[in-house]
């Protein structure tokens, strides 16, 4: 393989978002040209498809689309400005060119490219194949679109038949589905922004030591965590160094409301309103939490219909 590729924090979290849509696919003229988007061109993370667009909408009119007298982008023609030349990249879809991309992940996790990347799930899931987190061999799998129970539902057929199912993690593009079937072996399913450090601006590699902690073989570095800290999904809090997994949906999105608004100065939150936000039908937090194995109460405090992250 190549050299690695090194993508911002923002230009990953685009890439993430096109990844889960359906096609894989992004409208460029409704999108918004940024820096993040030409970072993912120039970085062959997105790659054009051919251009269809035969118009483009400006203030409300569609104008022609017409080639440049160049040969080279596209120009339509305004009545106050006269012709104006459009970029070709704010025209057409983009695509998502997917093996580079998990090509990508397997460098960033130092897994060898000799290991070739299988597809065990049509679109859905790949094997990226071993790295080695210590003593322990950990076989490493991407799934795309994991907030979809449908997803979820692929995933359990495929692991059904996958050998090393007992030790693997599935890297996703977004927090998983907790409506889908329970997938075979119970492999460690996190986001790939999860394993970011808070102040990583940069993705050139994944938090080995991270896996290493979250699969229990081993601590990562806490010093380059400050002591109370929360993944983006919520489904990781650290409060003084002492660390807490939550693997439920509702609880997740309680705790990230919590730690948001401690990490904001707001002492406390009403507990209806975080019930609400997190889409429990619970009317107290004892029922959300209810089956909970974690506990909870150490971090979560409650009482007169407020609560908040106990530090």
């Amino acid at each position: 393989m190549s050299a690695a590729v090194t993508l911002s924090r923002g230009a990953l979290a685009l890439l993430l978002k096109i990844i889960s849509t359906p096609k894989q696919q992004v409208d460029a003229e409704g999108l918004s040209i940024t820096t993040d988007f030409k970072e993912l061109l120039n970085t062959r993370m997105i790659h054009p498809l051919q251009n269809s667009a035969t118009s483009i909408n400006i203030d409300d009119q569609d104008c022609e689309l017409l080639p440049c007298r160049s040969g080279s982008g596209y120009r339509y023609f305004s009545p106050g400005a006269g012709w104006v030349n459009v970029a070709t990249t704010s025209i057409g879809k983009y695509q998502v060119s997917n093996n580079h991309f998990l090509r990508c992940v397997q460098h960033w996790l130092e897994i060898s490219s000799h290991q070739s990347v299988t597809e065990l799930a049509s679109g859905i899931l790949w094997d990226l194949g071993d790295v080695w987190l210590g003593k322990s061999r950990v076989a490493v799998l991407f799934c795309r679109r994991a907030g979809i129970a449908q997803t979820i539902s692929a995933v359990n057929l495929a692991f059904s038949s996958f050998a090393r199912r007992r030790s693997a993690v599935i890297l996703t593009d977004s927090a998983i589905s907790q409506n889908g079937p329970p997938i075979p072996g119970e492999p460690l399913c996190i986001t790939i922004h999860d394993l970011l450090l808070p102040d990583q601006q940069c993705v050139s590699a994944i938090d080995k030591d991270l896996l290493m902690e979250l699969l229990g073989y081993g601590r990562s570095h806490q010093s380059k965590r400050p002591p109370t800290w929360c993944s983006e999904d919520g489904g990781e809090l650290v409060v003084n160094g002492e660390q807490y997994i939550f693997t439920g949906l509702t609880h997740k999105r309680i705790i990230r409301q919590l730690f948001e608004a401690w990490e904001s100065g707001q002492e406390k939150l009403r507990t209806a309103a975080v019930l609400e936000n997190a889409e429990s039908k619970a009317s107290a937090l004892s029922q959300a939490f209810s089956g909970c194995k974690v506990n909870w109460k150490n971090v979560v405090g409650y009482e007169k219909g407020n609560c908040w992250l106990v530090t």
